[in-house]
């Protein structure tokens, strides 16, 4: 007995039962290259062709500190001899604001300066009479052009080769085979202290992985650094940030502040505590609050108060902020540091020195390994081992589909009309069954 469509029957069946097997272990394996591709899409490697690098120098920061007989003189010239004394303290807290505000208190029973910028511009020292005699690669030039002023939970500070400073995203100061290392040399006229960080970081509390040193008048400080690069593929930035987990300087949060116009994870720790100051209390400190460039409402003394008893608790909420590393930052090690000097100055200036020990021999590249077209590819070889399937053949079925559209509409409509009136008839044959059950 010859039955001619029976292989085809059987083949049908077989393509089904083998597609019915396979199809779990086709899904564990596309999760798995899935899973690949976000997990993995970016790779370090170490890059040692070193001859034709550009090494950046670090940003060089500068904040006065705290210096009692200078606010003391200074109070006195403006506020005279006879003033209340409760007055320089709380004079101290507010132009070397950290967060506390204990004098404050105070302010209820005496009259307390009300105009705190004022007070900042008064009582901080200015550029020109801080920093003197600066020279790069031995050139001298003037330290006001370069040490720009730059906002920071510190107040106003001096910054050198900065981006947040200077306002653009470049970087000013390099090194390469035709400068040598880098080296900066400047001379301060009062207790400062001195941070070394990548050129899109700024200053911030409880600063961690940050060069951080305390120069006092008439000391000594010089600093030997090695700077590893960080090098970013011009792949890495069509990635996601979610993928390449990190921000270029600039892709900013979308909640910031204003405050600085490049992204750096440290400027989104100020601007994210800013943003829980705000919440808490409906102001921020004197030193955030620019005016003529943010517009942030400024504390007065009963602001600082509820900070002051709120600090704890920003500062933990602070650790949570969630803010991503930068693509772009350089690392910078110590080699050398000079050792503080226990004795008391008797310059009038300090003398401070920070310089690369050499051109650097390696750095990091971050390179994107499996982009979405490598995914698509590993998932389409992978659709072609189980099924026999490509893109074309995906296509032609669309194109059958159409051009014999009006067949398929017209057995669709028979296999369901069919479905419909074998349904009815089985609602008949039920209800005269159940009929014929009552009449009995």
């Amino acid at each position: 007995i010859y039955f001619p469509h029976k292989p085809r029957f059987h083949c049908r069946i077989l393509y089904l039962v083998t597609f019915y097997h396979t199809l779990p272990f086709f899904a564990n394996v596309s999760v798995s290259l899935l899973n690949s591709y976000l997990s993995s899409s970016v790779s370090f490697n170490l890059d040692t062709i070193y001859l034709n690098w550009n090494s950046t120098f670090p940003a060089i920061t500068v904040c006065e500190i705290y210096n009692a007989e200078r606010i003391w003189d200074l109070s006195d010239s403006h506020f005279g001899v006879e003033h209340d004394m409760h007055v320089d303290d709380f004079i101290s807290e507010i132009v070397f604001y950290r967060g506390v505000c204990s004098s404050c208190e105070d302010c209820s029973k005496m009259r307390c300066p009300s105009n705190f910028t004022h007070l900042v511009d008064v009582f901080r020292t200015k550029c020109h009479q801080l920093l003197v005699n600066c020279t790069y690669l031995n050139k001298l030039f003037d330290c006001c052009d370069q040490f720009l002023p730059l906002p920071t939970e510190y107040g106003l500070c001096f910054s050198f080769n900065s981006h947040q400073a200077r306002k653009v995203s470049h970087v000013q100061f390099t090194n390469n085979r035709m400068t040598g290392p880098g080296h900066l040399s400047f001379h301060a006229a009062a207790d400062i202290q001195l941070y070394v960080h990548a050129p899109v970081d700024v200053p911030y509390q409880f600063s961690e992985g940050m060069i951080r040193e305390t120069v006092l008048l008439g000391h000594y400080k010089e600093l030997i650094l090695n700077v590893i690069e960080v090098h970013n593929d011009e792949s890495v930035q069509d990635l996601s940030m979610e993928h390449r987990r990190c921000r270029y300087g600039h892709e900013h949060v979308p909640e910031r502040m204003g405050i600085y116009d490049f992204y750096s994870y440290s400027g989104c720790v100020v601007e994210c505590t800013v943003l829980l100051q705000l919440d808490n209390c409906n102001c921020t400190s004197h030193f955030m609050a620019i005016p003529g460039q943010n517009y942030l409402p400024a504390c007065d003394y009963r602001g600082l108060i509820c900070l002051t008893r709120i600090r704890d608790k920003i500062m933990t909420e602070r650790k949570s902020c969630e803010c991503m590393s930068s693509c772009e930052e350089p690392e910078y090690n110590i080699i050398y540091n000079s050792a503080d000097e226990d004795d008391e100055g008797s310059d009038e200036v300090s003398e401070i020195r920070v310089a690369l020990v050499e051109l650097p021999t390696q750095r990091y590249v971050r390179r994107v390994t499996k982009t979405i077209l490598d995914f698509l590819i590993s998932l389409g070889g992978l659709v072609g081992l189980f099924f026999n399937t490509s893109a074309l053949r995906i296509v032609e079925s669309i194109v059958i589909c159409l051009r014999y559209r009006k067949t398929i509409v017209k057995w669709v409509k028979r296999l369901f009309l069919g479905t419909v009136q074998y349904l009815q008839i089985l609602d008949q044959s039920m209800e005269y069954a159940c009929t014929g059950c009552t009449c009995t």
